[in-house]
């Protein structure tokens, strides 16, 4: 059964190479858009986020303030983070912890289940700005996702009575080194994830020149990737509930992602399986928040076109990767040093 699944695996990797040749136009061009994307979009919304969460988290101030209130300073954290700072974010850390010992795989199985948010940059650009053209109703989708996520952290914390197996980090305070590992640790996280993204585009743009009318389906390129979820609009018939079930869901381009930043260091199927709670527990909320949007009389408005970029040179990519190569360089040298 292994060696039938690794020859089909192995054909599928065959005709997709094929298909990279044959469509090697449409594939340039989503891959350099899938590269704008990164340095116009993805990393000023993720890095800093990602390196200051890193760096709060390692510092050990959060367990010092929850310790005596008997909740896992590390869970906490990476909720919070998880919530506001992007969808990668929250994985991230729990995989940081389990690697340095200070929460075990299992609690980091099913912490992942509700440290997974879009944030407020995302939801208020994407769903406010760009699809209903109201920053309440991109709130609105935010707050539906969050209490979705807080319903299933409430749950873990009854189970669990919010106390970790694993002694709490003690306090050390920030310090040069902290921040430097943080940064380097964001760095090297920015790379997985855009090169992530990269690819999935070129998947994507083989199956949409393959099967055109896949494109023109309204939401299933919201569902391969979450940011094209601007491309829709309240005027298409999209419903604030439908845009807080894709925010929820967050696309299978960021679900590959978590699996990147992940990198096997805790096991995702519960994480996956959890969807199946959390996508109804989301549409509910959204459904009361709709209600409550169209009591106070908030209507969408005309949508905002988001444009990655005004020009389309290429420089700015290539520094930035430039910046995060050497980043990545130096940090691999202190590791062998040490």
């Amino acid at each position: 059964m292994q060696k039938f699944s690794d020859r089909l695996i192995l054909a599928a990797l065959a005709a997709v190479g094929v298909m990279l040749v044959i469509r090697q136009k449409e594939v340039s061009a989503a891959v350099i858009e899938s590269l704008k994307s990164c340095v116009y979009r993805i990393i000023p919304s993720l890095f800093a986020m990602t390196a200051v969460s890193s760096a709060i988290s390692n510092s050990g101030l959060v367990s010092g303030i929850f310790s005596s209130r008997k909740l896992d300073a590390n869970i906490l954290t990476a909720f919070i983070f998880g919530n506001i700072g992007g969808y990668p974010v929250g994985a991230k850390l729990l995989s940081e912890m389990v690697s340095v010992g200070r929460i075990s795989r299992d609690e980091a199985e099913e912490a992942t289940c509700f440290c997974y948010g879009c944030g407020p940059g995302f939801a208020v650009g994407i769903v406010g700005a760009a699809v209903f053209g109201s920053t309440e109703y991109g709130l609105a989708a935010l707050t539906a996702v969050v209490l979705s996520n807080a319903t299933l952290y409430a749950t873990y914390i009854f189970r669990h009575r919010g106390v970790s197996s694993i002694s709490p980090l003690q306090p050390s305070g920030f310090s040069t080194k902290l921040m430097t590992d943080s940064v380097s640790s964001a760095a090297g996280s920015m790379m997985g994830i855009c090169a992530m993204i990269v690819f999935f585009s070129a998947l994507k743009a083989i199956l949409f020149s393959c099967f055109p009318r896949l494109s023109e389906m309204k939401y299933f390129p919201s569902i391969l990737e979450i940011s094209n979820l601007s491309a829709l609009s309240a005027r298409q018939g999209v419903s604030l509930v439908t845009a807080a079930l894709l925010l929820g869901f967050g696309g299978l381009c960021v679900i590959m992602q978590i699996f990147s930043v992940v990198s096997g260091s805790f096991s995702l199927k519960k994480f996956c399986l959890s969807r199946l709670i959390s996508l109804p527990l989301t549409g509910g909320y959204a459904f009361l928040m709709q209600l409550l949007l169209g009591r106070l009389g908030i209507e969408a408005a005309a949508a905002e076109k988001i444009r990655l970029s005004r020009s389309p040179s290429l420089i700015p990519i290539i520094c930035v990767m430039a910046m995060v190569f050497i980043t990545l360089c130096e940090h691999r040298k202190e590791a062998v040093s040490r």
